[in-house]
Formats: C-alpha cells, sequence, structure tokens
C-alpha cells in the first residue's frame, strides 16, 4: 500500500535512515540493521535470475533522492516508518505478467525514469518451502482501510 513516482533520470543516489545497507521487506530483514545508508540508485536493484521486485528498504524514518549536483528532495515519515524503493527498472520490466517467459535480469535495459516507491506496507515475501507458500498471515495485507502520510522537502545545494 502506497505511492509510485516516476522520477527523472537525473537522480542518481538515494540515502536514507532505516534498514540496509541491502533489500529488505517485512518477512525479510533480520540481516539489515537500522543505521545511515548511501548509495547509487542503479546499484539498487539486485540482478535475481529472474527478474523480480528488489531495493525495498524498510523502516526509513528519512530518505533523500538526490542528483549529482546534490539537488534533490527528502522523504520524512510522519506516523510510522516506510518502505522505500528507488530502482531503474519498471513494474511491466520486472513482472510481464503470469506467463513466466524466459527472461533474465541481465536482459533488462534501464528505464527513461527512475521508479519511486513509497510504501505504508508491503505483502511479504514468502518463500517458506522454495517459493511455493504464502507469506505467514503477519506478512499479508488484510482487506481494510489503510492510510499513512509522509513530508516531501525540496533539497536545494
Amino acid at each position: 500500500f502506497g505511492n509510485h513516482f516516476y522520477l527523472p533520470a537525473d537522480f542518481e543516489t538515494i540515502k536514507w535512515y532505516g534498514r540496509g545497507p541491502g533489500e529488505s521487506y517485512s518477512d525479510r530483514f533480520t540481516s539489515a540493521f537500522v543505521g545511515e545508508y548511501k548509495g547509487k540508485i542503479i546499484d539498487q536493484y539486485y540482478p535475481y535470475v529472474r527478474p523480480q521486485e528488489s531495493g525495498n528498504k524498510i523502516d526509513v524514518r528519512y530518505g533523500e533522492i538526490l542528483r549529482n549536483d546534490g539537488t534533490g528532495f527528502r522523504i520524512e515519515m510522519t506516523d510510522a516508518p516506510l518502505n522505500i524503493n528507488a530502482i531503474l527498472y519498471s513494474i511491466d520490466q520486472l513482472f510481464p505478467g503470469m506467463e513466466k517467459t524466459q527472461t533474465h535480469s541481465g536482459e533488462l535495459e534501464p528505464d527513461k525514469f527512475v521508479h519511486l516507491d513509497i510504501d505504508l506496507v508491503q505483502y511479504g515475501i514468502g518463500g517458506i518451502n522454495s517459493w511455493g507458500a504464502l507469506p505467514l498471515e503477519k506478512y499479508r495485507l488484510p482487506y481494510q482501510s489503510y492510510n499513512y502520510s509522509y513530508r516531501i522537502i525540496p533539497i536545494a545545494e
């Protein structure tokens, strides 16, 4: 549950205070420790054999999306920590449909946009039995009303 933004490709860096330095998810975070991290957006996607969701960060208190000149914007939580993800691939590139094709991450071409997700929560990844089972009940999103807020603050260097 969240927002998806298309950003110009000149945003190149992500900084965040949350779990890192790699990706983390609601049911995959025990090796991701809360701290301040920074990385290139091009490096946030992990090239799994088959293209798929990658690069999410949970428990984010604030994040910054920056250009090389230091300009950009800051995302701040208001009531609850956020999930933030910034990658160079669209949802359609990562999930072309229910019919699995023989695509591989090495075949992906970066999109003309940076894809930024600012989410309250994500459905868990699951994988308890080699990726066939649903996530545990506590990591699913029940049908209900959700709401959240955050601040977006410009950064000018």
